[in-house]
């Protein structure tokens, strides 16, 4: 059976290759694709702009080749792009049926599904269902009676509407998977034809879900809605399989980044991955470097010689950068958002450490938070300042419906969930605090390399930094700066030369909320 998988991106590079590196490859809706592919399936990718011609790329892949089935992937700022492909595709040809997967539909999935734009939504964990629903489909095909329709289905994780009669079907949740060895390496070549750099720094992800509780944080949600350990990692043989797979597709690639949300929280099974990473570099002739994302708990924090014995299993399997969560430099925001505990001076003592192995620590930073003071906000600057990280990737708040940190909000009277604007997410405020009104909000999330670099770095880099920041806020205006960052020598030698060597090109990972990557699977 012909189906199609669309991915949908605001800010983009071209619309024949709106991504840039590798790493913007999300892994739900490719895990989609591949599951599909391997069950016999005809599966195409499409990944789709604002500006993107319909008719010239979905309109024609109808025409030519009848698919039965769309699959569509949504976090919030992708929500209505989706629905403006789901509307397009069913008005070109109604006996097409649509799914959606992604945070959104999960944390929303009663009002997603009455909207009455797509004829089911995922509700779990998505690799067996697809499969079910394509299998399901395919026998309607053989037999010339596609079902519009398909109350009657009984498909763990899926919720149908009956486009008739709005009636709703919902299934029963399957426990999450405990095998993630079971799942497949993602096929990358679907993403060949839209990704500028397939070779440059592509993410592997080493494992599902977290077990922490960050009110601003989907995870709280998700685990909610199966049964069985959330927490779940892949194998250390499994992954290096995969970095094989990806060295013999894309044998250029020299960096990879390891997706994880909370890497080091189980120290026994990160120290397992570490010790297969150097052995796999000790191995081969061209080693391989890594960023990955860390938890930083008090094993790290507290006790100096764990620091010491986690930076040598760091540098034996070459990861030569650490994403760090500090989203608040203030304790007190810190308790709100229920971050690890640790003080700004242990923050500070492991980032000297990090760099006295040579090892570049990032830091992600939260602006605009409910109950945040501007003094809160100054606090954060402290910190980053006084640690001086290799960057940091600052974001303003935005507000998952579904997580804590959206209902404070909503009780506090901070937002309107149904005025909520779902474009620039996490580059545009939403919320105006007291004393920290949106404008000045907006403004910090512009000036924050200079407040926390001035000094440090030469001042052109900083107002480089400041300059994309305002860009990142206009995605019109960003698209046409990622265009000519890889198309205009000039723009292409300013971005090398003022961007840290790993910052993607959108936030395709959104580590402490809902991750753009995050589709029909839990990423």
């Amino acid at each position: 059976m012909k189906i199609g998988c669309v991915y949908t991106v605001e800010a983009y590079n071209s619309i024949e290759q709106p991504l840039g590196p590798a790493t913007n490859i999300p892994y739900g809706i490719s895990l989609i694709a591949t599951v599909l592919n391997d069950a016999g399936h005809d599966v195409e990718l499409f990944v789709i702009t604002p500006d993107t011609p319909l008719d010239e790329y979905i309109g024609k892949y109808i025409e030519d080749e009848r698919p039965s089935l769309f699959c569509l992937t949504a976090v919030s700022a992708q929500y209505e792009m989706a629905k403006k492909v789901s509307r397009y595709i069913t008005q070109t040809d109604d006996t097409i049926f649509c799914i959606l997967g992604g945070h959104h539909s999960l944390l929303n999935s009663e009002k997603v599904i009455r909207e009455g734009v797509f004829d089911a939504i995922c509700v779990g964990e998505g690799e067996k269902a697809i499969v079910s629903l394509a299998d399901e489909l395919n026998k309607d095909v053989e037999f010339n009676e596609i079902s519009r329709i398909p109350p009657s289905y009984e498909i763990p994780n899926l919720l149908f509407r009956d486009r008739a009669t709005g009636e709703i079907k919902e299934n029963e949740t399957r426990s999450f998977n405990q095998d993630l060895d079971s799942l497949p390496f993602i096929d990358r070549s679907l993403w060949d034809r839209w990704i500028q750099n397939p070779s440059d720094y592509p993410a592997l992800l080493l494992g599902r879900g977290c077990p922490f509780k960050c009110t601003y944080c989907s995870n709280h949600a998700m685990a909610k809605l199966a049964t069985g350990t959330y927490v779940r990692f892949r194998s250390p043989e499994n992954i290096i399989g995969e970095i094989e797979y990806i060295r013999s597709t894309h044998p250029d690639t020299e960096r990879m980044y390891l997706e994880v949300e909370t890497f080091g929280a189980n120290r026994k099974a990160s120290y397992a991955i570490f010790d297969a990473l150097g052995e796999y570099n000790n191995a081969v002739e061209k080693p391989i470097s890594f960023g990955i994302n860390l938890a930083l708990t008090s094993n790290y924090m507290v006790h100096h010689e764990r620091r010491q014995e986690l930076f040598e299993k760091v540098k034996v399997a070459n990861i030569t950068s650490i994403n760090i969560g500090l989203e608040s430099g203030s304790g007190r925001m810190r308790n709100l958002l229920k971050r690890p505990a640790y003080t700004n001076d242990e923050l500070i003592d492991f980032c000297q450490d990090a760099k006295s192995h040579n090892i570049k620590v990032l830091f992600y930073i939260l602006i605009g938070l409910p109950n945040e003071t501007i003094e809160d906000y100054m606090e954060t600057v402290r910190v980053a300042r006084a640690a001086q990280p290799y960057d940091c990737y600052v974001s303003l708040f935005f507000p998952y419906l579904g997580t804590d940190l959206a209902d404070t909000a909503i009780h506090m009277g901070l937002l309107e969930p149904d005025h909520m604007s779902l474009t620039s997410e996490r580059a545009r405020s939403l919320l105006d605090l007291p004393g920290f009104s949106k404008r000045r909000q907006r403004f910090e999330y512009m000036i924050f390399m200079w407040r926390v670099y001035k000094g440090h770095w030469p001042m052109d880099k900083i107002i480089a930094n400041v300059t994309i920041a305002f860009f990142r806020a206009h995605p019109k205006i960003y698209s046409v700066y990622l265009f000519l960052s890889t198309n205009v020598q000039f723009i292409r030698t300013f971005t090398n030369r003022y961007n840290a060597f790993d910052r993607k090109v959108k936030a395709k990972k959104l580590p402490r909320s809902i991750s753009t990557r995050a589709d029909f699977s839990k990423d």
